[in-house]
């Protein structure tokens, strides 16, 4: 399995905007979503999706992703500055990205799951913990510890992930989605773990 760390990817000025920005969202739920109920309900917070791409591919991949209705306005300057940076950092494409900030309180956890995908791509995510206590975050058969600060990016369409223990205060999150084909990351339609994806896809997703 791939997946990336990089420590403290955003310094305290950067934490202290996205801190602020993600308090002022309004975290509602407004359109049933049957794939996300359960998860988002162990989140003990809320969870807004911000289509920034706006293709046919994030306009379909977000539906899986949101318990509210995606944001299409785009993101602030500064958040849209650390999308590029990861780009750089891992030499990856923007033209299929999109965005879920996540606020979560003491109790929460995010459940054993595997992200939605679409054929030909890879739902690749990049995390940014933007304020938490440390924490273990589990990819497959990996345990990544996790401190304040951290990106760390991972198939999430390929490989099950979650936190195995709750929080004990709130945690803000970025995750950043980009939509990369299969080439992109070594992968082709024989791969057992791009197999499993188009069977989740199947049946899950329609």
């Amino acid at each position: 399995m791939s997946y990336k760390v990089f420590k403290y990817f955003i310094d305290e000025t950067e934490t202290g905007q996205i801190v602020d920005w993600v308090s002022g969202l309004d975290f509602k739920k407004t359109k049933p979503n049957h794939h996300l109920d359960e998860i988002s309900q162990s989140l003990n917070g809320g969870s807004e999706v911000f289509d920034i791409s706006q293709t046919e591919l994030t306009n379909y991949i977000t539906q899986f992703q949101s318990i509210s209705d995606v944001i299409k306005t785009g993101v602030p300057d500064f958040v849209d500055t650390i999308r590029a940076r990861i780009s750089d950092r891992l030499s990856i494409p923007t033209d299929h990205s999109f965005l879920q900030a996540v606020d979560m309180y003491k109790g929460g956890h995010i459940q054993k799951h595997y992200d939605a995908a679409i054929d030909g791509y890879v739902n690749y995510k990049c995390n940014i913990s933007v304020l938490a206590e440390p924490y273990d975050f589990c990819i497959g058969e990996d345990i990544l510890s996790v401190q304040q600060g951290d990106l760390y990016c991972f198939e999430a369409s390929l490989y099950k992930h979650w936190t195995p223990t709750a929080f004990n205060s709130r945690r803000v999150m970025l995750s950043f989605g980009f939509l990369l084909p299969y080439s992109v990351l070594g992968r082709d339609d024989n791969d057992v773990h791009v197999r499993l994806s188009k069977r989740i896809e199947k049946y899950f997703q329609r």
